[in-house]
């Protein structure tokens, strides 16, 4: 075992060089599965890169007798030295402690230039970790953490190579740049923010800068992708030009289409010299965002640009189109075309603009239309569940449900107090005082709708805080309904309480009085017009008005928060009278307890529980919104409907005799609800 240790461990030390080397490339690889060393000879440039299948090296020398060695069987990391003797025209490489390979014997070249390109990478099965290279013996030496593989260019007589090689820097540069952007925090300390398009549209200029032969050049990194492409003489109606990504992206490839009208906008400036175009691509899931989006379709960002002019202004039918192949996006997500609009504010250096783009989604692609060049995205939104349609119906029934439900509410209290029978029980007092709430409600709805783009701050103020009070009210009035359920069925009938009634009335209007002054106290502004988004579409909305709260955390923890508590005791308080109901088994009174138990949902204010289904989304969160609205709006007539169907069965019920005690208790709790 301990032998073992001692060769793992001298594996890495490597084998270096007696003599004085041109050339040293060092780095440690891990050996995970049995492959192969590769020899195989290009010009100009030594390549070395790494695969999980071996350790593929090219070079300007002849081979020797043998370009293909099997590795080590032996698991695990080894350290590797690639060494270039001019004078002794070798061009050896070391593996591990003992395996020395012979890749040329004929190592003859000249070396005027020593420009680098080595590809950065984190962890991974392919990645070379612990990288350095030095040339005459030292005289230049870098190092890397981990890098995929590296090329070393050894001649550049022509200006165009040498150009290329340092694109291919700047682009490993902005890589880095990238990366750095996003694992810091989005601002820094006193308060400045780097805009990371500052790097692409530098590096977008630099390539269409760039010299180089044939038609076209093309460059890839792990997170960016260069297409540099020359416009022929003879401008072309169209000009495709197609970039295929990693198949693990969610876009797998996309195409931008130029038409004819681009190329005459630029054409003036590239009289005597060729133009070109540059479609750059930069992939991060969270570097490109704004305060309103959240994600991009596959982080991708595509900026276009033809020869560093700008291009704005086109033609409906002659705009160009950028179509995003993807997989298959959720239901509740649409994506829009959006380009990013650069800010004169340097502690906000832009946003997403949807202006003058347009988009085509279809299932497996989605296609971008737009009158401009320039950086461009897909964004994903959360698809609009309530559209201006259904926010149409929904303004209708409320109108019409609170409009029925005020009426009812009135003509109740209105009979209660024109009847001759004096009520003894002071549960229907409580029911009085929750149709006087829901009364309160609905007309302090309908005054604050129309106040908001009407009334002066004052008058919005004062309606936001009637409205809040009013809903707070009924909250309290249908507690206090669970309250007098729990007297009337867990304790004893007979129990007295001096003065009950109004210290109820108390708890009933006192509470929402003192919550609603106290906010308001403690800032005026919490009330006022409060604004909130109607779609038309996934990209177009108007915003409606209504006086109301204006900070949402008071809504969400005070209100929903009330609600939650309210909802659950009355929730037990009506699963306790179920119980009383079953436990008794009365077949003869089914209808009158179904009535009893409807009428209780109400008076308890279960059905304001949908309000939490508004939180889903699709066709789910529609019903539920309209199950809301419709019953809620007419909760003063349903409990109108109950109230009168209670007031018949009392009647009926007065002529007729109890066989049981139990019977006679439960009875006589249903005709005191």
């Amino acid at each position: 075992m301990l032998f073992y240790l001692l060769s793992v461990f001298f594996q890495l030390q490597g084998v270096h060089g007696v003599s004085s080397y041109d050339f040293h490339f060092c780095a440690n690889r891990r050996q995970t599965v049995e492959g192969h060393i590769r020899y195989e000879t290009q010009p100009d440039i030594i390549t070395i890169s790494n695969g999980a299948d071996g350790l593929n090296i090219s070079a300007p020398f002849p081979p020797g007798p043998q370009q293909s060695w099997a590795l080590p069987t032996l698991l695990g990391t080894y350290r590797f030295c690639i060494y270039w003797f001019q004078d002794d025209h070798l061009f050896n490489l070391t593996y591990g402690i003992s395996s020395t390979y012979q890749l040329s014997y004929q190592a003859n070249y000249p070396f005027s230039s020593r420009n680098v390109i080595c590809k950065p990478s984190e962890d991974g099965p392919d990645s070379l970790s612990n990288v350095s290279y030095t040339f005459n013996n030292g005289s230049l030496s870098h190092s890397f953490p981990s890098v995929t593989g590296c090329k070393f260019f050894l001649d550049f007589g022509k200006r165009d190579q040498k150009k290329t090689s340092s694109v291919e820097e700047e682009i490993g540069e902005a890589e880095l740049k990238l990366k750095s952007l996003e694992t810091r925090p989005s601002s820094d300390t006193d308060g400045s923010s780097e805009d990371p398009f500052l790097f692409l549209q530098q590096l977008e200029s630099k390539l269409n800068e760039l010299k180089f032969p044939g038609d076209h050049q093309t460059f890839e990194g792990r997170v960016m992708h260069a297409n540099i492409q020359k416009v022929p003489l003879q401008i072309p109606e169209s000009l495709p030009i197609g970039v295929t990504l990693k198949e693990n992206n969610v876009v797998r490839k996309f195409q931008v289409n130029l038409p004819k009208k681009v190329f005459e906008k630029t054409r003036d400036g590239f009289k005597s010299e060729e133009m070109k175009v540059v479609v750059l691509s930069a992939t991060s899931e969270t570097l490109f965002q704004d305060n309103e989006f959240n994600s991009l379709l596959g982080g991708n960002v595509i900026g276009i640009s033809v020869g560093n002019q700008p291009v704005h202004g086109l033609p409906r039918e002659e705009r160009l189109s950028i179509t995003f192949w993807h997989h298959l996006l959720p239901r509740n997500l649409t994506p829009i075309c959006v380009f990013w609009d650069v800010s004169s504010k340097a502690s906000h250096p832009g946003k997403w603009n949807t202006s003058g783009c347009e988009v085509v989604p279809e299932e497996y692609q989605t296609t971008c239309l737009c009158d401009h060049l320039t950086f461009f995205a897909v964004l994903m939104v959360a698809s609009p569940d309530i559209d201006y349609i259904h926010y149409e119906y929904l303004t209708i029934v409320t109108y019409v449900g609170c409009v029925i439900s005020a009426l009812a509410s009135f003509f109740t209290i209105f009979f209660f107090l024109c009847s001759k029978k004096k009520q003894r029980d002071h549960i229907v007092y409580v029911h009085m005082n929750l149709l006087w709430a829901i009364f309160l409600l609905d007309m302090s709805f309908l005054i604050a709708v129309p106040l908001a783009p009407t009334g002066g701050d004052t008058a919005c103020k004062a309606g936001a805080m009637f409205l809040h009070f009013s809903v707070l009210a009924c909250l309290t009035w249908m507690a206090i309904e669970g309250y007098s359920l729990y007297r009337l069925v867990i304790e004893v009938f007979n129990s007295y309480v001096k003065h009950l009634l109004f210290k109820l009335c108390l708890v009933g209007w006192g509470l929402p009085m003192f919550i609603v002054c106290l906010i308001f106290a403690i800032d005026q502004s919490h009330y006022g017009p409060s604004s909130f988004k109607v779609y038309e579409a996934a990209d177009k909305y108007t915003n409606s008005t209504i006086c109301w709260i204006t900070k949402q955390e008071i809504h969400n923890f005070l209100n929903l928060g009330y609600l939650s508590l309210v909802l659950f005791f009355n929730s037990i308080m009506l699963a306790t009278m179920v119980y009383e109901i079953l436990r008794l088994r009365h077949r003869e009174h089914h209808w009158e307890y179904a009535v009893m138990l409807l009428g209780l949902s109400c008076v308890l204010g279960i059905p304001w529980g949908l309000v939490f289904f508004a939180f889903a989304s699709g066709t789910f969160k529609l019903v539920a919104v309209y199950l809301f609205t419709i019953i809620n709006s007419l909760q003063g007539f349903l409990i109108f409907l109950w109230y009168l169907a209670k007031v018949l069965q009392s009647r009926r019920s007065s002529s007729m005799q109890c066989t049981t005690s139990n019977s006679l208790k439960l009875q006589s709790t249903s005709s005191s609800i």
